[in-house]
């Protein structure tokens, strides 16, 4: 792949001057923005043969043209690739696809999701079970679709660090090229290819006591009453019900008549104006880092951007309660977030697998545990 430069129809230059080769399995790292997704889509043909935009480079997969035989794409956004409504069908669908009977398919389809270890979700509806759960379905598919190359967009954004693990290990037996912001699973691969990484510091600011005393009552879905300031963390495995509980709390407090906003993983459900700027406040552009894109349509940015300007509007509430927040986000921005919601003095109650978030927070709800009392 030697790109000299990518424009998108809207003129946003994303690729210039890139050159690697891949080979076996490959991590691909950088900032929030820095092209990954648009490097993994040029990888199956998507750009520019789909995005348009104007692309000036060459790009061969295997001596060939890029195209969606050889290469399996996996959006970050899984309900973006949903073709059946049963989870047994969806991961069959490829080889049905590729000439195999829908019996034989099926077979192969059951292997490969005991492998993964989603057997239990076989006969779901697709869209009846979780995000992180729907994303081990997609990756299924794509083990299960016998393509050359697999190529995937931030795939353990919202897996728990077993189900990661998992996947990380079965991806050693294929080619594949991985974009992901998730650090501590770069060691599995064969080669990481960097677009650029942050490490900032920031320093940790400690909240006094007496600011914490206020209690919020909704001790009837969490067990106890949060306090004025609190960082609360609900962790669990996929489809263990954490998005489930951050909407209940959602509707006690909305009951309550409290003030709070709530961010669920799909960020661009929370964008209604044509940009950015009259989502945020002026005082949170510069620290969500988004000056450079205040100009911008928020729903022409990248998932990850989209989910910084979908947290920094939420800003404007006391309460925050933020469903997987830092997914497709970089590094750097997995550290800030703690840093921000202390720096203002927020409420919040985080459900995440991220443990560097976990570990920062004041409280933890295992919701495993919760489940089983």
């Amino acid at each position: 792949m030697h790109i000299r430069r990518y424009v998108y129809p809207n003129g946003h230059i994303a690729i210039k001057n890139f050159k690697v080769k891949f080979s076996g399995n490959a991590f691909l790292k950088g900032k929030t923005g820095s092209g990954k997704s648009t490097l993994l889509r040029m990888l199956n043909g998507l750009i520019p043969k789909f995005y348009s935009g104007k692309l000036d480079g060459k790009i061969r997969v295997f001596g060939k043209e890029p195209n969606r035989k050889d290469v399996f794409f996996i959006s970050q956004n899984p309900e973006e690739q949903i073709t059946c409504m049963n989870v047994r069908d969806e991961i069959a669908f490829p080889l049905v696809q590729r000439g195999l009977s829908v019996s034989d398919a099926r077979k192969n389809a059951e292997e490969i999701a005991n492998e993964i270890g989603i057997s239990h979700l076989l006969d779901r509806d697709v869209f009846h079970i979780s995000t992180g759960e729907l994303q081990l379905v997609e990756i299924a598919t794509a083990l299960a679709s016998q393509s050359k190359l697999i190529v995937l967009d931030e795939p353990f954004a919202h897996l728990s660090k077993k189900n990661a693990l998992r996947i990380v290990r079965i991806l050693k037996d294929f080619n594949c090229v991985c974009g992901e912001h998730r650090l501590e699973f770069e060691e599995y691969f064969d080669i990481t290819i960097n677009l650029g990484i942050e490490c900032k510091g920031y320093p940790e600011i400690h909240v006094e006591k007496e600011e914490t005393d206020k209690m919020i009552e909704i001790s009837e879905i969490i067990g106890f009453d949060l306090r004025k300031h609190e960082l609360v963390a609900i962790t669990g495995d996929n489809g263990s019900g954490k998005t489930m509980m951050l909407k209940r709390i959602a509707l006690e407090m909305k009951k309550k008549g409290m003030s709070f906003s709530i961010v669920l993983q799909h960020p661009s459900y929370h964008l209604t104006e044509d940009k950015v700027e009259r989502e945020v406040k002026d005082r949170f552009l510069k620290d969500f880092e988004l000056n450079n894109i205040s100009n911008k349509h928020p729903q022409s940015l990248s998932i990850g951007q989209m989910r910084r300007v979908a947290i920094a509007k939420a800003f404007n509430t006391e309460i925050l309660l933020l469903d997987e927040p830092t997914a497709g986000q970089d590094y750097d921005f997995r550290n800030k977030l703690i840093y921000l919601l202390r720096k203002y003095k927020k409420t919040a109650i985080i459900a995440t697998h991220d443990e560097t978030l976990i570990q920062k927070c004041d409280r933890v709800i295992k919701i495993d545990d919760y489940n089983n009392k």
